[in-house]
């Protein structure tokens, strides 16, 4: 069948092409630039065309975060062990928001975080945290805190180096006097100064990052041993009642 004169071939639509046209403008344009308008003009169909696919632009929103988070594998499955989960989570998220920026503003809304990663690979994580001999409530902190690291670095180097592939060279970061008596680390030979010089890049927040992440990780192998410990000294019930 002939195309009529003039007529456009148009894309098929679903709810991955809509999102990974998200993707591509908020990369090029910032997530400003994303609206259900602004993506029917791009591939050439009407607004209400997409709402069939996409509720609504938040749903959109979190279907652009998915997308661009399955780009990269984001907690390897068993045998890998709970370290190299942890490890290659914090390395994913700092990828996926160096390539994307606005991926942080999607993931810092409320209730986003744990969207970040599929259900099937948060349990494996979880159940080797529980299996290292961690509380519940010490594998969700685990979670939540090496991301919270990840989130905090991105959100440091991003901001002192904005846009997609845009990079501010290294410069002071501002200072604030707190009172008269604080100089602001003006002497040169100064701790304060030589930090404060150094500013932010993104081969110092890489570095930061790793140094976190290791610290983070043997602080949760100290508390593995330390419950292995309490355990081990703790009396079964028998015992108890024998005493």
């Amino acid at each position: 069948m002939l195309t009529p004169p003039g007529a456009q071939h148009r894309p098929e639509l679903s709810a991955r092409a809509i999102a990974a046209c998200g993707v591509s403008l908020a990369d090029q344009e910032g997530l400003e630039s994303v609206s259900m308008r602004r993506i029917a003009e791009t591939l050439g169909v009407s607004p209400m065309a997409l709402y069939r696919h996409v509720g609504n632009r938040e749903s959109l929103l979190l279907a652009m975060a998915g997308l661009a988070a399955r780009r990269t594998e984001l907690i390897p499955p068993p045998p890998a062990s709970w370290q190299v989960m942890l490890r290659t989570m914090a390395e994913s998220l700092w990828e996926g928001f160096v390539q994307h920026p606005w991926l942080l503003q999607i993931v810092l809304g409320p209730s986003r975080l744990l969207d970040m990663a599929p259900t099937g690979e948060l349990e494996h994580l979880l159940r080797a945290l529980q299996d290292a001999g961690l509380s519940d409530e010490e594998c969700f902190d685990c979670v939540v805190g090496i991301s919270a690291v990840v989130i905090g670095t991105s959100t440091l180097a991003l901001a002192a180096n904005p846009g997609p592939g845009v990079h501010r060279p290294s410069r002071p970061n501002a200072v604030v006097r707190f009172n008269d008596d604080d100089d602001g680390g003006a002497e040169p030979e100064s701790m304060a100064s030589a930090f404060r010089r150094r500013g932010i890049t993104y081969d110092a927040s890489r570095r930061s990052l790793d140094y976190a992440v290791d610290s983070f990780l043997r602080g949760i192998q100290a508390r593995t041993h330390e419950n292995l410990r309490t355990a081990q000294n703790t009396p079964s019930d028998p015992e108890k009642e024998q005493q």
